[in-house]
């Protein structure tokens, strides 16, 4: 419109200026259209600056209008990042608290499934246990007979095979007692002590010599501890029935052994199946306790995704929300500045126009001077008399 307005005027002026110049001969025609002329000027000057006073109004107004706009648009920017902030802390949490409950879901899952191995682990291990505690327990009545057929060794070569060697007449009666004697203790000598198996065979093998008889007695008086002889008598018998003694006491001794040991073994075992019962039944309420927290958390993390989802739609949509009112807020700017810019250059144009009406002006005035100079004078009169007629009508 403001455009539109000084075209108008530039056209309007350029009509005024082009008025023919043939006109000089009908002199109230020329002064009245001098005066009409005058009046177009200053309308016409009047109209450019009305317009610039408008422009600088306006601008004023747009000034002040963009002012606003801008702290209105600060403002709202600023709470809207702060929707959209809180929005965001949100959603972290509501991911955060998801990824939590998955996350127990996972150990839980996990747990239950170290309690399942754990319970197998003791089942299996108490089947092995009870297969080596049989095993034990059959070596253990294995290793009891032996020692018990040792003892029964034992009192047959002491009520037996010695007093047979005590009756025997020939050295072949003597060998074959040594023999059954060494026999019967040979199939029990991996229970006594190598050396005195030996010192046995050997005391055997002198049953019937005499000088190694006369021999031990002497030893026997001396107290030889090399040979184990010294006690209840100096001949080979009594070190014979000393060294059957002593088999026999080891023996027994085994057999304390052996049933200490059975009797520990079978302790164990029982220590051991009690703390496992224990430990299974604590694994069962376990295994129950997680079993009902896990539904639970089967069934948060439904929740939890559901939150989740719908936390981050809000923060996505606070997020566009702030991204609007910038956008809605650089689209006012830009348009002040493009008004701005607009009404420079209407007012560039305006000052030119009117520059050039000025010196259009002047122009014409000097044409009037002159034209005005060469009428005559009865013309002049006659149109002082028009004028003034012109005025009273």
């Amino acid at each position: 419109m403001r455009t539109s307005t000084i075209l108008l005027v530039l056209a309007f002026s350029a009509m005024v200026f082009a008025a023919p110049k043939d006109a000089t001969d009908k002199a109230l025609e020329l002064m009245q259209m001098n005066a009409k002329a005058a009046d177009a000027i200053d309308s016409a000057l009047q109209v450019l600056y009305d317009l610039q006073t408008a422009n600088a109004d306006a601008q004023d107004a747009a000034d002040e209008l963009n002012v606003t706009q801008q702290a209105a648009c600060d403002a709202e920017i600023e709470d809207l990042r702060q929707i959209a902030e809180a929005n965001q802390n949100s959603a972290d949490a509501a991911t955060g608290h998801r990824k939590y409950l998955e996350s127990e879901i996972a150990d839980t899952e996990e747990y239950l499934a170290w309690i399942e191995s754990r319970r197998q682990e003791i089942h299996d291990r108490e089947e092995e246990l009870q297969d080596q505690r049989c095993y034990s327990n059959s070596i253990f009545v294995r290793a009891l007979k032996e020692h018990s057929d040792g003892l029964i060794a034992i009192d047959l070569i002491r009520n037996d095979v010695l007093p047979a060697a005590d009756r025997a007449a020939s050295e072949e009666e003597l060998a074959q007692v040594k023999d059954n004697a060494t026999k019967k203790l040979s199939a029990y000598k991996n229970l006594f002590n190598e050396q005195a198996i030996a010192e046995f065979e050997q005391l055997a093998s002198k049953l019937n010599d005499v000088d190694y008889q006369a021999e031990g007695l002497k030893l026997m008086a001396a107290g030889d501890k090399a040979t184990g002889r010294g006690v209840g008598g100096g001949d080979v018998m009594e070190q014979i029935h000393a060294l059957l003694n002593k088999f026999e006491e080891d023996l027994e001794a085994g057999i304390v052994t052996l049933q200490k040991n059975e009797v520990a073994a079978a302790w164990a075992l029982a220590v051991w199946l009690q703390d496992s019962e224990e430990e299974l039944n604590h694994l069962a309420d376990e295994e129950e306790k997680k079993e009902t927290y896990l539904e639970k958390l089967n069934i948060a993390v439904q929740a939890a995704r559901a939150q989740e989802a719908k936390a981050w739609e809000i923060f996505h949509q606070s997020a566009q929300a702030y991204n609007n009112a910038i956008e809605e807020c650089v689209r006012k700017g830009e348009a002040y500045i493009a008004d701005k810019h607009q009404r420079e250059d209407e007012n560039a144009l305006i000052f030119e126009v009117i520059k050039t009406f000025k010196e259009q002006i002047g122009d014409l005035a000097h044409v009037s001077d002159d034209r005005t100079r060469n009428l005559n004078k009865s013309d002049r009169g006659q149109i002082a008399a028009n004028t003034a007629a012109a005025a009273e009508n």
